[in-house]
């Protein structure tokens, strides 16, 4: 589609950003997305501004003890500026991004928390037995009757009702919305707790999890033709629940609901939809070497070439997802 990303990121207190076709590629050590912009034929077309704040990205060079920068295709050393748009010296593009994040915490007041608000019928009752009690009580010590005395008891029943009213509104924020709130809290860190004790005891960990579910959906968006991903440019996932880990005939699956923002271009336009989904992932029962967190690279047992582990294809030969990621995704479907 000729789209072009740039990404901004906050990191470490300072604004870094990255495109997709390499303008500016700084480093991220550890980012936060603040905002992306497409742009088609040089001008934006589309922007958004809503990320998940739990999730970390990182997009860093590997770099020697002396701060210079080694190949690991070609073995060329120079200074991180010099490899901000890959290798200067066989072209390899070696940065890679990896996401951390603990599912589930997100504040839980972003999706657990209902705004309640007494009966309107309520508030007007009180108000207007305030103001008559208001001005009952301004004639009764009045020596007079006149306008500005029942001016005062509506005033002084205004004012009266008027803090009554917040005190009740606020009483039953702190009861009522609290006690749910806490309810659904404690539901979620039972389920968060028993998911991370299941992952555990099966040799993954959720980072493994929140790194295999984004790649692997990046595989499942760009890497096929079928409807549910054509013209799909970029994603990004907003929020997570409900995951478990189950075992069926020997093998070890995980699921979980996700809302998801796909971003579509076609010719010069590009817009947004957010939907929600079920995702469900099979271990993989020989998930290659170890991974850890930011650059994995290996040799390529076909052509020789230093590959990323976590890519899906050798980018020199073409060869086919030479190693199975700890988790794989099985099926995508709709909620």
């Amino acid at each position: 589609m000729g789209a072009v990303i740039v990404t901004d990121f906050h990191d470490g207190g300072s604004l870094k950003v990255r495109s997709t076709d390499h303008e500016r590629m700084d480093d991220v050590q550890a980012g936060v997305i603040l905002a992306k912009r497409y742009r088609i034929g040089g001008k934006i077309r589309h922007q958004e501004t809503e990320f998940n704040p739990g999730m970390i990205y990182s997009y860093v060079f590997p770099k020697l003890q002396d701060g210079s920068v080694r190949c690991a295709n070609c073995g060329g050393t120079g200074a991180n500026a010099l490899f901000s748009n890959g290798c200067p010296y066989c072209g390899a593009y070696y940065n890679m991004d990896y996401q951390t994040e603990i599912p589930g915490a997100r504040e839980h007041s972003d999706h657990v928390t209902k705004e309640r608000r007494a009966p309107i019928g309520l508030y007007l009752l009180i108000a207007a037995g305030a103001i008559a009690l208001g001005i009952l009580l301004s004639v009764m010590t009045s020596r007079t009757r006149t306008v500005f005395d029942y001016g005062k008891g509506v005033l002084l029943g205004g004012i009266a009702g008027g803090v009554i009213c917040f005190l009740i509104g606020l009483a039953r924020r702190k009861t009522d919305l609290s006690a749910e709130e806490l309810r659904k809290k404690s539901d979620e860190e039972n389920v968060l707790q028993r998911f991370r004790k299941d992952l555990t005891e099966n040799g993954l960990s959720p980072g493994t999890f929140i790194s295999c579910l984004n790649l692997g959906l990046r595989d499942y968006y760009f890497g096929s033709d079928t409807d549910d991903a054509r013209n799909v440019i970029d994603f990004d996932i907003l929020d997570y629940s409900g995951q478990k880990l189950e075992k069926r005939d020997g093998k070890a699956f995980v699921s979980t609901d996700i809302r998801i923002r796909l971003v579509y271009a076609d010719e010069d336009r590009v817009w947004s939809e957010e939907s929600e989904k079920q995702v469900l992932m099979r271990k993989s029962e020989n998930p290659g070497p170890e991974r850890k967190g930011g650059l994995n690279i290996t040799s390529c047992p076909y052509c020789g070439a230093s590959i990323d582990l976590y890519r899906k294809r050798c980018s020199y030969c073409g060869t086919e997802f030479l190693y199975e990621r700890p988790l794989n995704i099985e099926k995508v479907t709709n909620l």
